[in-house]
């Protein structure tokens, strides 16, 4: 048995990053950049009104002759002497004669000519200059940025319509057991409805994995070991859950031996999710997972959601580590790692009712583990804890 930092010490020095792609932008929110990306331009590539207003050819008089009118998307062949002035509209393109604009506001418009009110124009004024936001050939993002609605704009408006990310690994779930049925059937006496594939993929849809293969097996050998095959030959990621702890049913480390997978470990000093198994297979990783819901969920959002990340070419993979003030007593049961399923807020975090690895309600209502390491004992209310935000 390993502790919890053993086990992702070593679980981390064997995760690779995955290969590159070009994929459009459309698709690239929350992907990360495999490359630094240069501007191909420079963004404004003209001069540009930043206010609807008069574009202006300063003079010492607050008179000026209006001689036309530019508007956002005109290519302006309009040129301008000292005096004159013509009306523009935000985002369009300053005559290059232009000192400055001047806001609509303050201007009073007669027939043929404008008067500036009591203000001195300057020169640039309300003038987006040429590369004032990136000039051409700078970097417009870094290697290793994760993409967001805004980067994805950015770029948009650079003209660039793809770049280079790091894949995203293909993933399956199988699940294990005699005793699980499908959802949508009365439920038969010792069947329990099976839910970890559920719970699963909506964990993996939340960082934009969709699992190829969803598999529920029963305790069958031959059955099982084919649909391990299969399913590790399809994919980057292999999640199992059920079937690794030691009962004469728990079939699935032995066929992972049987299939050739490096075990890099198996057991946990950790509550839930003791049995818990990590493998690789060349570059493929193997996990599997204890069938108890709650314990499959933490072991997902411990080990499987960093390994993924990482996988993606993050460079911060897990979740988000906070401390904060309990709210309540903690009495640990388990002479183990703890972790509790716990409900944060900006007072403190509250350790809820329910922290059996088969109950399933209390996760419903969390939004995070409390993480109590191996050597650490009860927790006093007010005692500040490790919290792990999902």
């Amino acid at each position: 048995m390993v502790t919890v930092e053993e086990a992702k010490n070593k679980l981390f020095k064997n995760i690779l990053i995955l290969l590159q792609e070009l994929i459009c932008i459309e698709m690239a929110s929350g992907r990360v950049l495999c490359e630094d990306i240069y501007s191909p331009i420079s963004l404004p590539s003209f001069n540009q009104s930043a206010m609807d207003g008069y574009a202006l050819k300063l003079h010492n008089e607050n008179k000026y002759e209006l001689i036309g009118e530019i508007k956002a998307g005109d290519n302006p062949k309009i040129r301008i002497k000292k005096g004159q002035a013509v009306r523009i509209f935000t985002g369009a393109a300053v005559p290059v004669d232009a000192d400055c604009v001047v806001i609509q506001e303050i201007v009073q418009e007669g027939n043929k000519y404008i008067i500036v009110g009591d203000y001195t124009p300057k020169k640039n004024d309300n003038i987006r200059l040429v590369g004032s936001h990136i000039r051409k050939g700078k970097i417009a993002l870094k290697r290793g940025t994760v993409l967001n609605p805004a980067g994805i704009g950015f770029l948009a408006s650079l003209g660039i319509k793809h770049i280079k990310s790091y894949k995203n690994p293909v993933v399956s779930i199988i699940t294990t057991g005699n005793e699980l049925q499908k959802a949508g059937k009365p439920l038969t006496a010792g069947k329990i409805y099976e839910s970890n594939s559920f719970a699963l993929s909506a964990v993996l849809r939340e960082i934009r994995i969709y699992p190829k293969f969803v598999a529920q097996v029963s305790d069958d050998k031959k059955i099982l070991y084919s649909t391990i095959q299969k399913l590790l030959r399809a994919s980057d990621v292999l999640i199992i859950s059920g079937g690794i702890s030691v009962g004469k049913y728990d079939l699935v480390r032995g066929i992972l031996q049987e299939i050739g997978v490096q075990e890099l470990f198996y057991k946990v000093a950790q509550k839930p999710g003791k049995p818990l198994y990590a493998g690789r297979k060349g570059n493929k990783m193997i996990f599997a997972l204890p069938g108890n819901p709650a314990a499959t969920l933490v072991c997902y959002y411990e080990y499987i959601y960093p390994a993924i990340r990482k996988m993606q070419g993050f460079s911060e993979y897990f979740t988000s580590k906070k401390y904060f003030k309990v709210l309540k007593a903690i009495r640990k049961k388990t002479d183990r790692a703890y972790f509790l399923k716990g409900k944060a807020t900006y007072n403190g975090v509250l350790p809820l009712e329910g922290q059996e690895s088969y109950i399933m309600k209390s996760f419903a209502e969390a939004n995070a583990l409390i993480y109590l390491p191996l050597k650490k004992g009860d927790v006093k209310k007010g005692e500040k804890v490790e919290v792990h935000l999902l």
